[in-house]
């Protein structure tokens, strides 16, 4: 009993571990644009910010939204702002917003992201501990991550793509295009998930699970040693946090599902089911190293149910109230996923 609850801690510290450096990336991420934005892209010169014109209902839409927040944060100025736009918008059928510049200090930000993720790899040469290994793979992940997002975040601010608007030096920003460039980027993951779907050295148990379904083995999965753990965990932590990202964007956009679609509660349905079946899996890793790696895998998952939650308003304030649908899919997913933790305990070792 007493080995029982040191696992299940270390577990609990692993996943924390993990966690912090996810949450670290956002904070980092939003450090890097309120410095650009307030510090870095205040040049209103002439071809420094590029003009977009919007025209549609989800511009109205967009407009009346954000001119709600306005009004419900006390924010009189925002709001005087949003509707002087709103008004324009219905009588002449289109808006002109405002893009911020691509800064140098964006394009240093991007850069030395990617040339520190870059030495961090390169640094895991020198170890042989596995522990060690993994930590500068999630490290080495991370800031791939932050490089890649800041990245977009800069093709979408040059090609004047926006996905919501705020108000910067008093005028009306598009903001947050990389999303829409993130949602629609499965078009390079989707050939990236059949590699690693074919490829028979990848021994992630999601697709040697699918290869047994589908018959795609050629021969006994690949064993033996690995060398260096880095530069797998490492594209593990993107690719990961890239699908789901995906994932999420689709089920959360309107044109395609919707926050209270179908598929919004099957996905919310299957990470609960997984994320429980997952941290037991977690358990049962036996080196310090393996249970960070599998940590990544069940915080993204369970991550993705709290960023669900949060479109649903269920964490901003009692959100377990008597909603039959979303009781059901929480019922379901805690009985499915307590059957696979029983499921896999009675599997003999090595089954």
């Amino acid at each position: 009993m007493k080995i029982e609850c040191i696992k299940v801690l270390y577990s609990l510290l692993s996943l924390l571990f993990v966690v912090a450096t996810i949450n670290a990336g956002y904070l980092l991420m939003l450090g890097i644009e309120r410095c650009d934005t307030k510090v870095f892209s205040r040049d209103h010169s002439p071809g420094h910010r590029r003009v977009l014109r919007v025209d549609g209902v989800s511009a109205e839409r967009k407009l009346e939204e954000m001119a709600g927040r306005s009004r419900r944060a006390g924010d009189t100025e925002g709001e005087k702002i949003y509707g002087e736009a709103l008004e324009s918008l219905r009588a002449t059928g289109g808006l002109r917003l405002t893009m911020l510049p691509v800064s140098p200090f964006l394009v240093l930000c991007t850069l030395g992201s990617l040339a520190l993720a870059l030495c961090l790899l390169i640094l895991s040469r020198f170890t042989g501990h596995e522990t060690m290994q993994t930590v500068l793979g999630i490290f080495g992940g991370f800031m791939t991550w932050v490089g890649m997002e800041n990245g977009l975040v800069m093709a979408a601010r040059d090609l004047g793509i926006a996905r919501r608007y705020e108000i910067v030096d008093g005028m009306i920003t598009g903001t947050r295009g990389e999303f829409l460039l993130l949602q629609h980027s499965w078009v390079f993951l989707v050939p990236v998930l059949a590699y690693l779907l074919f490829q028979e050295s990848v021994r992630c148990n999601l697709f040697l699970f699918i290869r047994r379904r589908l018959k795609l083995m050629r021969g006994p999965t690949a064993s033996g040693r690995i060398d260096n753990y880095a530069p797998r965990v490492a594209f593990f932590y993107v690719s990961c946090i890239w699908t789901f990202y995906v994932l999420l964007l689709f089920a959360f956009d309107e044109r395609v599902f919707g926050v209270g679609s179908w598929f919004t509660h099957v996905l919310f349905f299957l990470c609960l089911s997984g994320s429980g079946y997952l941290f037991y899996r977690l358990t049962r890793e036996r080196s310090a190293g393996g249970r960070l790696r599998y940590s990544i895998a069940v915080t993204v998952v369970l991550w993705s149910d709290v960023e669900i939650l949060m479109k649903w308003g269920r964490l901003s304030g009692s959100w377990l109230r008597y909603d039959p649908v979303f009781l059901t899919v929480l019922g379901a997913g805690v009985a499915v996923s307590a059957w696979l933790i029983y499921r896999s305990s009675r599997r003999p070792p090595g089954g």
